[in-house]
Order: C-alpha cells, then sequence, then structure tokens
C-alpha cells in the first residue's frame, strides 16, 4: 500500500523499520520449516478419515437396542412361550391332575411375565431405540402397531389372570407357592369372571400374532436381507 505522509518523513521512516525490525523474528519464529512441511500435511491426511467416519451415518438395519433392551426382550419371549406351552398342554390332556399342574405353571410363568413388563416398559422409555428397518409407510405403521399390541397384550394378559385369580378368592400359584386371593369381603365374582372371558378371547388372538410378529422378522431377514436378529441380540456388537 502506499505509504502515508508521516512515512516519508525521517521520524516516520525510522519508526516503520524499527518496527519491521522487531516483528520479523517472531514471524519467521511462526513459519513452518520446509524440512517440516511434508510431516504437516501427512498430519491432514491423518486427520481426514476421522472426520469423515464422525459424520458416516448408521444404517438402520446396523443398529442395536441396548443390551438391558435385548436380555428383558427375551426374558419376556421365553416367559410368554411358556405360558402358551402349558396352557396348550393343559388344554390337549385328558388327565385332570396333569392339567391341573399345567396350568399352574401356565399361571406362574403370567406372573414372571407380570413382573417382567414394568421394567420393560421402564426400559424402552428410557433407552435409543433403534429407527425402522428399511421399507415403505406401510411396513413401517405396521412396525410400529404390532409393537403397541404386543405391548398392550403384555401388560393386559397378565392382569387378567391377576385379577381372575385374585378376585376369584383361589389366589395365585407361583412354582410351588401360593399368593392369597381376596378374602370373602373382597371377593368379586364379576370381575372374575370377565376377567377369565376376556383373558381367555384376547389370549387366543395373542396365541396366533406371536408367530406373525416372528414370520416379520423371517420377512425382513430372508426376503429384504436386514438382519434384523441382530438388531436385538444381546451379544451383538456395533459396528
Amino acid at each position: 500500500p502506499p505509504s502515508s505522509s508521516a512515512d516519508r518523513t525521517p521520524t516516520g521512516f525510522f519508526s516503520h523499520l524499527s518496527v519491521r525490525l522487531l516483528t520479523a523474528p517472531m514471524q519467521s519464529a511462526l513459519r513452518v520449516p520446509r524440512a517440516l512441511l511434508p510431516l504437516r500435511r501427512a498430519s491432514r491426511l491423518l486427520r481426514a478419515p476421522s472426520k469423515q467416519a464422525s459424520s458416516a451415518v448408521v444404517k438402520p438395519e446396523d443398529e442395536l437396542y441396548s443390551r438391558a433392551m435385548s436380555v428383558m426382550h427375551w426374558s419376556t419371549a421365553g416367559g410368554v412361550l411358556a405360558c402358551f406351552g402349558f396352557v396348550q398342554a393343559a388344554m390337549n390332556t385328558k388327565d385332570k391332575k396333569l392339567k391341573g399342574t399345567y396350568m399352574r405353571l401356565h399361571k406362574s410363568w403370567g406372573l414372571v411375565v407380570a413382573g417382567l413388563v414394568v421394567p420393560r416398559i421402564l426400559l424402552r422409555v428410557v433407552s435409543k431405540v433403534p429407527a425402522h428397518l428399511p421399507g415403505n409407510a406401510l411396513e413401517k405403521l405396521g412396525g410400529t402397531l404390532s409393537h403397541l399390541y404386543l405391548y398392550a397384550m403384555l401388560v393386559f394378559m397378565p392382569a387378567s389372570g391377576i385379577a381372575m385369580g385374585y378376585y376369584g378368592g383361589k389366589g395365585l400359584p407361583f412354582f410351588g407357592y401360593k399368593i392369597p386371593g381376596a378374602g370373602p369381603e373382597q371377593k368379586n365374582g364379576s370381575i372374575a369372571k370377565n376377567a377369565y372371558l376376556s383373558h381367555k378371547k384376547l389370549g387366543q388372538v395373542f396365541e396366533y400374532f406371536v408367530p406373525i410378529h416372528v414370520g416379520a422378522v423371517g420377512y425382513h431377514h430372508l426376503i429384504k436381507g436386514h438382519n434384523a436378529l441382530r438388531r436385538i441380540n444381546p451379544f451383538a456388537r456395533a459396528k
């Protein structure tokens, strides 16, 4: 830039010269030596992939449920399948004593599911849930509604079974132990009967719906190539 009138005077000239002399060592000290330029370029290349990796988007099929959610899922599923198995065994035997044993086991496993459902719902609320698997809007809506139905059944079936046993006055068996039912003043045959009828009817629908849920997992896995089971595997590691 053109120098000012002050720079043309002897005083301005010497002032400008003194500033240049003072700042030159600092500028040279901050300048990267030529011998170190290759190292500087290499460090930039090494940093580049980490920036790209941090901005990479994880595919929905690679997202995982938390380990606690996965363990709770399989524990609940095991309890539900045990309930299905023992009630079917009771319905398909003519031995009254064996039928009673099967029904006591059915009710015992129902109480196990009842104990699991509350912490499972709490975990579902506080945990990060993976996004929907790739699919059209109808498939995603079906997935959302089916999971809501499953959670509703996990609450209703144990609750209706407990109401049936308690208000009927017979109590609730639990693997050799017995939880007392309502006393004479608290007994309510109407509640017990309605609980029994709804438990039986909706339980039949529930038994048919679970295979549909399993079939949807198979559809994603075999037809669409999404490893849906990996998302709920407690031993899987994030990619």
